[in-house]
């Protein structure tokens, strides 16, 4: 059996920030006599991920996804445990390692904004030493694929936010890292450069077999690109395994459109369910969505056409968004 390529044991990763008193009594203790406040971005998460894989690294808002990338790229260290990649400890910031990686941040720019964009590869060309015609013929390839070698000699900062992205995703992989980081690469993008930047992905991870962990909020990424997803909740791993196998196959969803506006209360209680498994359709107060056992469905209309007022109603398999919202409300 081969060794992973990544392996990350126990990791750990606290922030410490200066915790602040109202008033100017609190300002001169903040200067003079600082109280600590001790963050634990990342609790002691552990896993492995084997060469050629597409991960997807999921969670909400300030879960510890960015903080973990950020450890295995070896731009910070963690507080304790061990992470390896490629068999390197990636702090120590080896250059044969560096030569490896590669990290996109969808919300930071890499490239330099002042020069064009054919300008920026040839320096990266130069730092990576790849020879000339391997460089010329890559970019041709990689330029065709995302549709951008018309836009080689626009300046980087001229150029739209989903053209910049595709910039930064083939500078990323000009040197075929065999390992890639992505922090939300489509984040901003419009449904078309979306869809192309993951159709790109998941030709260059099938191609060269390079090892790609992916964060994002955009299911469809996740859905459509990786088969397995590492779920994390305030710090703490809390699913490892096949997106599938999150939608349970025995539920259904039902749609329902009614005159009124009763509480999520009353049609949990009218139905015998949880109110945790009904939602409101945020465009719609009159719409809901219903999360039930399939076993279920024929008494579930009969019920709700007892005692609601129902317009219309439809059957919704459930999709891996919904299933991860209610495990962040939970």
């Amino acid at each position: 059996m081969n060794s992973p390529v990544i392996s990350v044991k126990d990791i750990k990763r606290n922030f410490r920030s200066v915790k602040k008193k109202d008033g100017f009594k609190g300002t001169l203790e903040l200067l003079f006599k600082p109280e600590y406040v001790i963050h634990e971005a990342v609790k002691g998460v552990s896993f492995e991920i084997e060469a050629g894989a597409f991960v997807g690294l999921i969670g909400a808002n300030g879960a510890g996804k960015t903080t973990l990338l950020k450890i295995l790229s070896g731009l910070i260290p963690p507080t304790s445990g061990e992470a390896t990649v490629l068999g390197f400890t990636p702090f120590e910031r080896s250059i044969e390692y560096r030569k490896q990686i590669s990290l996109v941040m969808g919300q930071k720019a890499q490239l330099w904004w002042d020069l064009p964009a054919i300008e920026a590869f040839d320096l990266l060309r130069a730092l990576y030493q790849i020879p000339v015609e391997v460089y010329k013929k890559r970019i041709d390839e990689l330029t065709t694929l995302l549709d951008v070698t018309k836009l080689l000699n626009t300046q980087i900062r001229r150029l739209s936010l989903g053209e910049r992205m595709k910039m930064e995703v083939i500078g990323a992989i000009l040197h075929l890292p065999k390992v890639i980081f992505l922090d939300e690469p489509t984040i901003g993008l419009d449904v078309l450069a979306a869809q192309k930047l993951r159709h790109f992905l998941k030709t260059h991870n099938q191609k060269e077999g390079a090892t790609i962990i992916l964060t994002s909020h955009n299911m469809d990424d996740i859905s459509e690109l990786c088969r397995r997803i590492l779920l994390i909740k305030e710090g703490s791993l809390i699913y490892d395994g096949d997106p599938k196998n999150l939608t349970n196959q025995d539920e259904c969803q039902l749609k329902v459109q009614l005159l009124s506006t009763p509480s999520l209360q009353t049609i949990a209680t009218a139905l015998g369910v949880s109110v945790q498994n009904i939602s409101i359709e945020e465009e719609d107060p009159t719409a809901y969505r219903i999360v039930l056992d399939r076993k279920n469905l024929t008494s579930t209309f009969q019920t709700l056409l007892q005692h609601f007022s129902v317009a219309d109603i439809g059957i919704q398999e459930p999709s891996l968004e919904r299933v991860i919202q209610r495990i962040y409300q939970q």
